[in-house]
């Protein structure tokens, strides 16, 4: 029998216990930051940026990361820009969002608290709780169609979707209604979304799988015979090896072409950290076709090129045999000279073909020619770093685009003999995107001299950003926060 100050310990000990688990049920159902001597800070209000139209439209996605300090009364003091993947574009909503944001502290004594981070990703991807698989329309299979659907939605306090409607669509009236009933499927954390915030999500429908090595198919000799051609789409998973397992045909033009494509899709294969359920992937069986490209290997943006903001391109010429692989590649142009030369040949040996079919038969191609650009940040309607045979039927090849990540979010390289260091700068943005009322606010571990500091001033006033909409009217930002990390060189 327990005496009364046993009694007592184990209520201590009970109410102790309770208390941590009440604790950790509360934090687990509210987002969570570690900040200064113990202190946590609870997201009180986190309302989500919004995505610029403007971005969304053009497949653009991007994180933009922002350092803050946070008042005793859990307000946002203070935001300033540390680190964005696609500079210009999203930094003004996050620091919209970011001023928005309300904390609590928890653990330690209230106090300001100086330097939180938080970053913000703007993606298509609204993550819901429980992945939807999207159902391929049989029309499309038929047709071999790609495209995508973004729908826009609401989400209850339930966390059940709302008010889905379809915003763009590519192609038009064909994919639409089965991403609005994946849309309707999906669930989310019930406190994740205000009820009159509008979620963006993007269901891409392809057949294209992407494999890091693939095979091309054997065309069967019985198609060849009676002039057999098609398409065939296998469905398969993706193990943890990276391995295919448990390919099928859900579609054929002809059931005689199904094992080939089997066959050759079973050898593929994929990033072992992405294993996955349900992959499509079409294989076409022409009698005559001109190559066209089956795998593509991004090529290495150069780390000095890239430091010293260097672009160009660089023209190959290279064979691809009946196996669809490339023989004797050789740089014939380049601009500038050898800066991009081996990593153009290094990504073009391992890239895969299609090779030529002439009746039926892979035939081999003497002196393709491929022109590969080397561009930091693409111009208006042309993808960074694509690859483009000027020579071939085809227009455009599929090729993995170069995307950098600009960490921190600028780097000034200056010909000075200071010291390396950082600084903010505060400015206004006006409704056309340019800088306005530029200052330096504050220097970090170097000295600064009149000429550094007027270079600082003109850099940053070339600065563009794309306008924050509100309402659908742009308007002006003020006091935008950047750090700019400088680097100084002698020669």
């Amino acid at each position: 029998m327990l005496s009364g100050e046993s009694k007592q310990i184990h209520f201590r000990v009970a109410l102790i216990l309770l208390t941590i688990a009440l604790i950790s049920g509360f934090l687990a159902q509210a987002g969570t930051i570690a900040a200064a001597d113990g202190n946590i800070l609870r997201e009180l209000v986190a309302p989500l940026p919004d995505y610029p139209k403007s971005a969304w439209e053009k497949g653009r996605d991007g994180e933009v990361t922002l350092k803050f300090d946070v008042t005793e009364e859990g307000y946002v003091e203070d935001p300033c820009i540390v680190e964005s993947t696609l500079p210009g574009q999203f930094e003004l909503y996050a620091l919209r969002a970011m001023r928005d944001h309300r904390y609590e502290q928890l653990g330690g004594p209230v106090q300001r608290i100086e330097g939180v981070t938080k970053r913000f990703s703007f993606t298509l991807d609204s993550n819901p709780i429980v992945p939807i698989k999207v159902k391929y329309p049989r029309p499309a299979l038929e047709r071999g169609e790609e495209g995508y659907v973004v729908v826009q939605f609401g989400v209850t306090a339930r966390g059940t979707v709302s008010d889905q409607v379809v915003v763009k669509a590519d192609p038009i009236d064909f994919f639409e209604e089965a991403a609005l009933a994946a849309a309707s499927k999906m669930k989310f954390e019930r406190t994740r979304f205000k009820p009159d915030h509008k979620i963006l999500h993007k269901f891409t429908f392809s057949l294209d799988s992407r494999p890091q090595e693939a095979v091309v198919p054997e065309y069967p000799d019985a198609a060849k015979v009676h002039q057999i051609y098609g398409h065939v789409i296998v469905e398969f998973n993706i193990n943890a090896d990276g391995k295919v397992e448990n390919p099928k045909a859900i579609y054929s033009d002809a059931s005689v072409l199904e094992p080939a494509a089997i066959s050759a899709v079973s050898k593929f294969t994929y990033d072992q950290n992405k294993p996955a359920q349900g992959v499509l992937h079409k294989i076409d069986f022409h009698l005559n076709q001109d190559w066209q490209a089956l795998t593509k290997v991004e090529p290495e943006y150069p780390r000095q090129a890239l430091l010293d903001g260097v672009e160009g391109y660089v023209i190959l010429r290279f064979i691809i045999n009946e196996q669809g692989s490339v023989e004797q590649p050789k740089v014939i142009e380049a601009k500038p000279k050898g800066v991009f030369d081996d990593s153009a040949l290094t990504a073009a040996k391992q890239d895969k073909y299609i090779p030529k079919y002439v009746d039926g038969k892979p035939t081999k191609v003497e002196s393709v020619h491929q022109r590969v650009l080397y561009v930091i940040e693409g111009t208006e309607g042309q993808s960074p770093g694509r690859a483009l045979d000027e020579s071939s039927p085809i227009a455009q090849l599929r090729h993995p685009r170069f995307r950098h990540t600009l960490k921190p979010t600028h780097t000034l390289y200056i010909q000075d003999s200071l010291d390396d260091g950082s600084v903010i700068v505060e400015f206004d943005v006006n409704e056309h995107g340019f800088v306005e009322q530029l200052k330096i606010l504050e220097v970090q571990d170097t000295t600064l001299s009149h000429g550094v500091t007027l270079r600082i001033l003109e850099e940053v006033g070339y600065y563009k950003y794309t306008p924050l909409v509100i309402d659908d009217v742009r308007v002006s930002t003020y006091r935008v926060r950047h750090r700019i990390e400088l680097r100084f060189h002698e020669e």
